[in-house]
């Protein structure tokens, strides 16, 4: 009985088999892979354009809806169109709540007078992308 040297059929379109298998997990794992850092970059970014906006925020813009872009020229000069474009939307509806003013060392021994105070204030963006909430603390009345 002679025996061949090669593979069978059958044991080619095995292997074939496994191998289409096990590329199609990578594929899926690299696919998840990429969605999940397109997300995680998303968020990175929306997370940098809010703080942006509410610290160029000022008590006149309450109430109003602004793109990202309006905000941030009361403050910046932004001339490159890429970037004018990109911080067209979203829009957000601009809500400030007044601040209220803490006294960090109230009913305490040390003395307060060469402290002052401090002023918080609540803001929310709403936007088409949902609610993004934000605090600013600044120093309060002497």
């Amino acid at each position: 009985m002679a025996h061949s040297k090669g593979f069978s059929l059958i044991e080619t379109l095995v292997a074939v088999m496994i191998a289409s298998v096990a590329t199609l997990a990578l594929l899926e794992v690299v696919s998840n892979t990429s969605r999940a850092s397109e997300n995680l970059l998303s968020r990175f970014d929306d997370s940098l354009r809010l703080g942006l906006v509410a610290g160029a925020l000022t008590e006149d813009m309450h109430g109003q809806t602004m793109s990202a872009a309006e905000v941030l020229q009361t403050r910046y000069t932004i001339d490159h169109p890429v970037i004018l474009e990109s911080l067209e939307t979203p829009e957000y509806e601009i809500r400030l709540l007044p601040k209220e003013t803490i006294d960090p060392f109230l009913n305490t021994a040390v003395s307060t007078s060469a402290v002052s105070s401090i002023a918080v204030q609540k803001g929310i963006l709403k936007s088409m992308h949902g609610n993004k909430t934000f605090f600013r603390i600044t120093k309060g009345e002497s």
